[in-house]
């Protein structure tokens, strides 16, 4: 689980900005006890208005581990192409994670111009006492960083050389393991690669989600078809199954594309002759029958796909940072999505933006103000801007909703008269 992030100079982040997962509520289900004494928030919520910034931190969060995971081949290649702060373009980009593995607390902090890595450090605290991971600083383009490993990972000195010379000015120390075979000395990178590339989910993770290909695998998992199909049976959509239905097409209705000069991707697609199509069946009152995806609604398609973040923050100790989760779903269907996270998951982080205020009236998010951030750009400087909702010292019998509807919170849309002139 995340603890706290800091980021400066990204995209529309300019001066630092930090978010704390740290909860000042203690054993409830809304947090979660990760090592003796310390409870941190299941849950993160960034409201605001459109072009705020909202997304922007989900994709700093999501860059920091890329980072952290993803070695560079090519020495060319930019280390991300989110670019900085335009005011501040000529400036680094800082950032800095602390999480939580198996009761272990990492500490990641690294800074960066496009093409190189100028420096990073991670620290650990096995048995809660700082430890350093490795520490690296910048020496040239032409030149290997100056990288130190701390003495408690037991790294031999083949093990060190090798990470340090397969380590690019433009990825970090840390990735460089996925370009090397190494020995058990080096398992604290393993162990630690994997559980980023295991728990934490990208933003746009469901981007170019196969619906068809997922639910045949969710149809060959009895557990996970199991907890499907009650989500669907309890979100009211009278869907009492699906099925992925293959039919392999005669050779002679592809014959007369096989001369066809297509692209190869297209025309190797467009010659399988083994097409699939995902059916729902309904049951109402009258009539049990079947629907084709296409018929679906996009607000059924899209409660469908959020499942998949759902069972899987439920069953495992995943973080998901998820942009707009309530687009196309149904507020009822938005609130039952994280009740059913809320009490069924145990050491798992949802962290995602929303445009949906009537969450501010909820009990949720009254009680527990340090789960929300308001984002809103800065007049001065046009900059992304995040406050936690305990910030503003609201007394805890005004409602969050009522205040950011008269505009104490700030983080709405300023909007002018409704009569235009087209002269």
């Amino acid at each position: 689980m995340i603890r706290d992030f800091w980021v400066e100079n990204y995209l529309s982040i300019g001066e630092r900005q930090s978010i704390d997962f740290r909860s000042k509520t203690k054993a409830d289900y809304l947090t979660c006890e990760v090592a003796p004494g310390v409870f941190l928030n299941k849950l993160g919520i960034f409201l605001g208005a459109n072009a705020s910034g909202k997304s922007n931190i989900l994709f700093a969060m999501q860059n920091i581990f890329e980072l952290m995971n993803t070695p560079k081949h090519d020495i060319n290649e930019k280390i991300t192409t989110a670019p900085p702060f335009v005011l501040t373009s000529e400036a680094p980009t800082k950032m800095h994670v602390s999480f939580y593995v198996d009761e272990v607390l990492y500490s990641y902090e690294v800074t960066y111009f496009q093409d190189y890595i100028e420096q990073e450090t991670l620290y650990y605290y096995p048995q809660r006492s700082k430890s350093l991971f490795y520490k690296r600083v910048y020496k040239g383009h032409e030149l290997q960083a100056d990288i130190k490993f701390g003495g408690s990972l037991g790294l031999k000195s083949n093990t060190q050389r090798a990470l340090i010379e397969n380590t690019l000015n433009n990825h970090s120390v840390l990735s460089a393991y996925r370009k090397v075979a190494l020995t058990e000395d080096a398992s604290s990178f393993s162990h630690l690669l994997q559980w980023i590339h295991d728990y934490v989910h990208k933003a746009d993770e469901h981007n170019g989600y196969d619906v068809v290909d997922e639910l045949e695998k969710v149809q060959n998992s009895p557990e996970r078809h199991s907890f499907y199909l009650k989500m669907l049976q309890k979100a009211d959509f009278n869907i009492a199954d699906f099925e992925v239905k293959t039919r392999t097409l005669p050779k002679e209705m592809l014959r007369p594309f096989e001369d066809e000069e297509l692209d190869d991707d297209f025309k190797k697609k467009l010659l399988n002759r083994i097409t699939k199509r995902l059916v729902f069946t309904h049951v109402n009152d009258k009539a049990v029958f079947e629907l084709e995806r296409r018929l679906e609604s996009r607000g059924t398609m899209k409660y469908i796909v959020a499942l998949d973040s759902l069972y899987n923050l439920i069953t495992g100790k995943h973080i998901y940072l998820l942009d707009e989760l309530d687009e196309g779903l149904h507020y009822d269907l938005l609130l039952y999505f994280l009740n059913v996270f809320i009490y069924n998951s145990d050491r798992a982080q949802l962290i995602f933006t929303s445009q949906e205020i009537a969450l501010l009236s909820e009990d949720l998010l009254n009680e527990h103000r340090d789960l929300v951030w308001f984002v809103e750009k800065s007049h001065t400087t046009a900059a992304s801007e995040y406050t936690r909702g305990d910030a503003y010292g609201l007394h805890k019998n005004l409602s969050l909703y009522k205040s950011y509807k008269i505009g104490r919170l700030g983080a709405k849309p300023e909007l002018s008269s409704f009569l235009i002139n087209l002269d």
